[in-house]
């Protein structure tokens, strides 16, 4: 279940509920002005970006060698996965690295985006907070369901607190 968290980047409300979501258009002319969006690439691959399972290594789940903490931004992928990363530009360490560079390319697609939060490698909370995408809070269900498998799997991979974990 989501945080609530209401981020930075959470200005303009939800689009209304779609199967996929597109960055919207305003957010791509600011990142076409800023340089992180090139005609030519489109969006660069944030250097960070890490598939969800395969960063499972035992019952912790791990992000540059260590267990991962803190917020980190995800992204749910046309297939499915959760790919999530730290904001990091590969060309300017003091510049952007929003949630379309996880996917990377002219039009990175996704089912769902937001933050997910992390604690000595446990998966804390989620949420939809993503200016690019703006997903509806429907899209939610789409993440649940892709933590669930990984949650039926290994409960371990989840806080405490989770809302799961609760009983």
């Amino acid at each position: 279940m989501g945080s609530g968290y209401k981020g930075a980047y959470s200005s303009g409300g939800s689009q209304p509920y779609q199967p996929t979501y597109h960055v919207v258009k305003s957010m791509l002319e600011l990142d076409r002005k800023a340089g992180i969006y090139k005609p030519g690439r489109g969006y660069f691959k944030n250097p960070t970006r890490t598939d969800l399972e395969h960063a499972i290594k035992g019952d912790s789940i791990m992000f540059e060698g260590e267990k991962a903490g803190g917020d980190f931004m995800y992204a749910l992928t046309i297939d499915g996965r959760i790919i999530f990363g730290k904001r990091r530009n590969p060309y300017n360490s003091n510049g952007r690295s929003p949630h379309p560079t996880l996917i990377g390319g002219k039009d990175p697609v996704v089912q769902a985006a937001g933050i997910m939060k992390f604690k000595n490698g446990q998966i804390v909370s989620f949420d939809d907070q993503s200016g690019h995408y703006r997903p509806s809070s429907k899209s939610m269900d789409k993440v649940k369901a892709s933590l669930r498998k990984i949650y039926n799997k290994n409960h371990d991979l989840f806080s405490k607190n989770f809302t799961w974990r609760k009983k």
